[in-house]
């Protein structure tokens, strides 16, 4: 499954850009993360382990890697027991001080058997609504933020 949907965030691209790396906060702001931990840090890679709820209730941990590509880009992959996913979130300045958009592309894989069965279950039109909400509350989060 591909989707991409963006949102302008009321803030400077630096501003956003720091927002979205303190890995520590995205609980604050993602309704899906209970918690998140930096395992190892390499470079420009930084490896996390987060746990939290995904969209049918159900607690899970995932295990990822994210290329920090500032002030512009976010690249990363992570993989559950069933999937493996891409995600880029580009932060691009909007013109005349807007703000900042923010675009998240990702793509989802089911692996394996899970994915004959599961596939029926994966509605883009959920996944989509679910990461336009995410988009929402992490703008909320950098706009409500001091400084």
């Amino acid at each position: 499954m591909h989707l991409e949907v963006s949102r302008i965030v009321k803030a400077e691209p630096e501003k956003v850009f720091a927002a979205y790396t303190d890995f520590e906060a995205m609980p604050k702001w993602s309704r899906h993360l209970t918690a998140v931990r930096v395992s190892k840090r390499e470079g420009d890679t930084v490896y996390l382990e987060s746990e939290g709820v995904s969209s049918r209730g159900t607690r899970r941990k995932t295990v990822g890697a994210l290329k920090l590509l500032p002030p512009g880009r976010v690249e990363s992959e992570s993989e559950t027991r069933f999937t493996r996913s891409r995600r880029t979130v580009a932060f691009e300045a909007v013109p005349d001080g807007e703000g900042t958009k923010v675009t998240a592309t990702l793509d989802v894989e089911v692996k394996g058997f899970w994915g004959v069965l599961l596939r029926p279950g994966v509605k883009k039109e959920v996944a989509e609504s679910s990461a336009t909400e995410e988009l929402a509350s992490f703008a909320a989060f950098v706009e409500g933020a001091p400084g």
